[in-house]
């Protein structure tokens, strides 16, 4: 009976491996035959789409429907659909629709920091990557996990007010008694935004180990619960009495508001530098910061699986990038400060520093899928 048993369970397990695989090749087939890895021409793929009539957009930001609007006027006979849609729920709307069968959507557009999207969406087959050279053939191999369409940074802002430059230059600075009290964070308990960069940290101790030495003089001594570099700098960070801020707007009200004689420095989207307009004094310095300033969060487009407009869903990425040349009015709207684009024919908003020059650790996203929960229960185990 046992051995009967085990046989069974054998062959179940055989057939869902089967059953996966078989599923895997009909989605592989379907992007295959919908011209996913093709590069057609845009007035081609105009006629086709024009065939369509439409195109559906799940997205993150409220852009988007600007570049609809463009598209419209140039495209005319494709109407474009857009919903605007809350990062936190996108993902979750997405796959209830998928699994019941349900193929509104054509392109969805969200950000992915922790790998959930690459192996748990995108591995399913229910997405897939839209690549064709003449948008990305100068793109960076290293940003290709997915089809990026720009990046954001979390940066550490600093008060203009008080500051003629940037106060800090390492992340150890912040575990000096002078900033005890004074380092505006975001609880990595709640927002993966903040502890992915504390797991790619993780990733990269050796280099937080070398630039302790650089900060201090000498080399890190480790306590017992401290199994690297990078787990030390969590320890001391949050033994350091940092000011934990519900939100990004909070931050730099807390960083850049008016009249303070010794504010905080804090950690915020680089798309925040804007609310220099609302009259706060923040600025950053990324330029500045040794080892590394964190890790990108990649803003991606993709196409779903089984989508009902395909060929204008193609036609709007590619216009969405600037076109072929980078320069069209699709990118328009998302030329501001505190966002990069990964196409160097993309333009940059005038002020940006250029991304080159910004100390960044490589986006692994199966590192931090694999290890971000470990990172989380450290800094649990650690928070006051």
């Amino acid at each position: 009976m046992k051995k009967f048993l085990a046989l069974m369970m054998a062959l179940v397990l055989l057939l869902s491996v089967a059953q996966l695989a078989l599923a895997g090749e009909k989605e592989e087939q379907w992007a295959i035959d919908n011209g996913l890895y093709l590069d057609e021409p845009m007035d081609e793929l105009y006629e086709k789409a024009k065939e369509e009539g439409k195109v559906v957009i799940y997205t993150i930001s409220s852009r988007t429907q600007k570049v609809a609007n463009a598209f419209m006027e140039e495209y005319p006979g494709i109407t474009v659909e857009v919903y605007d849609i809350s990062s936190g729920t996108l993902k979750e709307k997405f796959v209830t629709e998928y699994e019941g069968d349900i193929h509104t959507v054509d392109i969805l557009h969200s950000k992915e920091q922790v790998g959930e999207y690459t192996f748990e969406i995108f591995g399913e087959g229910m997405l897939h990557n839209y690549q064709p050279a003449s948008i990305f053939g100068n793109v960076p191999e290293s940003y290709l996990t997915l089809t990026p369409l720009m990046l954001e940074l979390n940066l550490w802002f600093y008060n203009t007010e008080v500051y003629e430059e940037c106060p800090i230059t390492s992340w150890w600075d912040l575990t000096k008694e002078e900033w005890r009290g004074r380092v505006v964070y975001q609880d990595a308990a709640k927002n993966d935004a903040y502890c992915a960069p504390l797991t790619a940290m993780v990733q990269h101790a050796d280099e937080m180990a070398a630039d302790y030495e650089r900060v201090f003089g000498q080399p890190i001594v480790l306590d017992a619960d401290e199994p690297n570099a990078s787990y030390a700098f969590i320890k001391r960070f949050l033994a350091n009495d940092p000011i934990m801020a519900s939100g990004s707007d909070e931050v730099i009200e807390l960083v850049g508001s008016k009249g303070q004689a010794n504010p905080p420095v804090g950690y915020s989207s680089s798309v925040k530098l804007r609310k220099t307009s609302d009259g706060y004094a923040i600025n950053y310095a990324p330029d500045k910061m040794n080892v590394s300033n964190g890790i990108p969060a990649l803003n991606f487009v993709s196409i779903a699986n089984e989508c009902e407009h395909p060929n204008a869903a193609k036609l709007f990425i590619k216009y969405w990038l600037g076109g072929e040349d980078g320069q069209g009015a699709g990118y328009a709207p998302l030329v501001s400060l505190g966002s990069w684009s990964v196409r160097p024919e993309n333009p940059s908003a005038e002020g940006n520093i250029a991304l080159a020059d910004i100390p960044l650790w490589d986006i692994d996203f199966e590192f931090i899928y694999e290890n971000i929960e470990d990172v989380r229960d450290y800094w649990i185990a650690h928070r006051s």
